[in-house]
């Protein structure tokens, strides 16, 4: 075993903030899942939202964009690297 007097509070202290974190977590879930209470806030914002399709379909695409964008980023910096590679002299080895 370990030396650690603080062992066991330690173990203590996680598994009771995990079971705190779990309970929040299921709460939110049912919440949001059998709330209808935010009907009131929500149904007037989807309205309000709807009217505008442009609005809409750039919602719908930000992560589509943001992903597109990240893979763009990726490809530039491996073609950099190939051309780097590619233009560095290549030594000649000793025969």
């Amino acid at each position: 075993m370990s030396n650690d007097p603080y062992r066991r509070q330690r173990i203590f202290w996680f598994i009771t903030m995990n079971l705190m974190a779990m309970i929040v977590a299921g709460g939110l879930f049912a919440w949001v899942l059998y709330g209808d209470s935010m009907n009131a806030f929500f149904e007037p914002l989807m309205n309000g939202i709807f009217e505008y399709k442009l609005v809409v379909v750039l919602i719908a695409m930000s992560p589509l964009l943001a992903s597109l964008l990240v893979g763009m980023a990726y490809a530039q910096r491996a073609l950099r690297r190939k051309k780097a590679q590619a233009a560095m002299p290549t030594l000649a080895r000793p025969a």
